[in-house]
């Protein structure tokens, strides 16, 4: 099983839409067993996956049926949610099952914003309450394939202990100057974190004489950067290509460069560069309310979800730009564990 979180500070890159439909593309084409486990408090990828009403009737429910759950157990001190505790639903559009996103997460980021002080002391239950994701990925990693993380946009605790956890972080990136700065502060902050935790563990070593471990696996403090994604620039056709428009060109060309420099700690040495770029999205705004009101990924849109005329043709070349970039996600995770082995 792998696990990849699709995360950036900055809002309004299409985050949750690309998460979406990789994941559903995973599922339909590649036959595979797809988890999307929305950690956002807006609850975005919950909407997109299960449509409103759903999440809203869910949220009004007494006993609790979203991620919340997973989490709430930890903050009472009553340890790890039991495998047969984890509420999962289906999208039947998307293909792929779904742990619902919560508004009450804002009070697990306040939590684990305090545990974070004790976790890099070397506190045991600081440090489990770090690792909570690590468990809940432990028990769900017979049931699937991948498993997609869905965060908002923000460096906070939250985030935090997910990035942890997870195997890869993808990083979809708008085409404006904010995107370039966003660069800047998540290499800074998980450079920070990384080191933070790292002598939390050697803490814990020293005063516990053994290694944190979690389901008796180790537990580390891995980051890896998978790649990155441009989106939503503005497109015109040249020499049969289409290509970004000048305005939009000259940012995204400063982008790999400084992606490269900065984010060196998190991929392997000697890994080479070039497919860190794992493709371009062009601006489909016609066919994202489509998709958001049927509750199906765009490659699956139809006349009878409001498709006409030049939009087919659109809707055709999204999925081959989700299956290129799919196809190198798939290939750079490949490459990775050959490194790593």
């Amino acid at each position: 099983m792998k696990s990849i979180v699709v995360f950036n500070n900055k809002g309004g890159v299409g985050k949750t839409t690309l998460l979406c439909n990789l994941a559903a593309y995973l599922s339909y084409q590649c036959q595979k067993r797809v988890l999307v486990i929305d950690a956002d408090p807006q609850c975005n990828a919950s909407i997109y996956l299960l449509g409103e009403d759903f999440v809203i009737s869910r949220l009004s429910e007494p006993n609790n049926t979203t991620i919340y759950k997973v989490m709430q157990t930890v903050r009472r001190g009553k340890g790890f949610i039991l495998e047969s505790e984890i509420p999962v639903f289906h999208s039947s559009g998307f293909g792929v099952d779904v742990i619902l996103g919560d508004t009450q997460m804002s009070i697990i980021e306040d939590f684990l914003s305090k545990e974070w002080i004790d976790s890099i002391s070397g506190d045991p239950r600081a440090l489990k309450s770090t690792y909570i994701i690590k468990d809940l990925l432990f028990k769900l990693k017979s049931s699937y394939d991948y498993i997609f993380f869905d965060v908002g946009p923000s460096l906070g605790a939250l985030n935090r202990v997910v990035l942890f956890a997870t195997d890869y972080f993808i990083m979809p990136m708008s085409s404006d100057v904010f995107s370039i700065k966003a660069i800047d502060n998540i290499s800074i902050t998980l450079k920070d974190w990384k080191e933070e935790l790292e002598e939390g563990l050697k803490k814990y070593h020293r005063k516990e004489g053994e290694i944190l471990s979690i389901n008796s696996e180790r537990c580390t403090v891995n980051i890896s950067f998978l790649g990155y994604v441009h989106q939503q620039y503005t497109a015109k056709m040249q020499n049969n290509e289409l290509r970004p428009v000048r305005a939009f060109d000259r940012i995204i060309r400063q982008m790999p460069q400084r992606i490269n420099s900065k984010f060196s700690l998190f991929y392997p040495s000697g890994f080479d560069t070039k497919k860190l770029k794992l493709g371009d999205i062009p601006n489909y705004n016609s066919l994202i309310p489509l998709s958001q009101l049927a509750n199906k990924p765009i490659f699956k849109l139809s006349g009878k979800d409001g498709v006409v005329g030049a939009h087919f043709a659109k809707v055709k070349e999204y999925e081959e730009v989700i299956s290129s970039i799919l196809s190198n996600v798939l290939a750079n995770i490949d490459l990775y564990d050959g490194m790593e082995g």
